[in-house]
């Protein structure tokens, strides 16, 4: 009776244990999900403002060769480009930037705007995937190696979930393996978690 009573009891202490890891697993999955979606929404907007400066740049340049070929000499306070042309243009591009989230993919005046719920979905895709690729898949955009990530390394856990951990390893490989998909990637870790944490 009592080693009956005693196996019972370690079996709902196991499933606790596997209750909270899953919860753990869960939670990194959504942590995951929103660090990509963070990174990617940031390299759209970089994208935009570096729009917004080569637009500007253009525009100082048409506006110096503009004044050169008429003979007006250039000085301090007309070599730049006056500060009230930054301002005005800027509005059309915020407009467009809030344009593009808002409509679905379609074409404006020969150009291709909207879906960019889309595109940042999936370039956080691929920088869960932690492949090498180019921003939102541009030939002319950066290239980057996202396997680098924070978002691709193991948790630390206490050593009192390995077993748990073992346990969901298992029933992950057996389901990834009878669906014929690839196998999952260990996510966690129990030993010299500082160590691992300054590298």
């Amino acid at each position: 009776m009592g080693s009956w009573a005693s196996r019972l009891e370690e079996r709902y202490k196991d499933s606790l244990l596997d209750g909270r890891l899953a919860d753990i697993k869960q939670a990194k999955k959504t942590r995951d999900i929103e660090t990509s979606l963070k990174i990617a929404a940031t390299r759209d907007r970089l994208c935009w403002i570096a729009g917004y400066y080569g637009f500007m740049g253009l525009m100082s340049l048409a506006r110096h060769a503009s004044l050169h070929r008429r003979g007006i000499p250039m000085h301090w306070d007309n070599f730049f480009l006056p500060l009230n042309v930054a301002v005005i243009c800027m509005p059309p591009f915020l407009f467009t930037y809030q344009l593009d989230l808002a409509l679905s993919p379609t074409i404006v005046l020969g150009m291709p705007i909207g879906g960019k719920a889309n595109r940042l979905a999936e370039e956080a895709a691929r920088i869960r995937a932690g492949a090498q690729h180019r921003w939102f898949d541009q030939w002319w955009l950066p290239d980057v190696d996202d396997s680098t990530l924070s978002i691709h390394r193991p948790v630390c856990l206490p050593p009192i979930l390995e077993a748990s951990y073992q346990r969901e390893r298992a029933r992950s490989a057996k389901a990834t393996a009878a669906r014929g998909l690839p196998e999952e990637p260990d996510w966690a870790y129990f030993q010299n978690c500082q160590d691992k944490l300054i590298e």
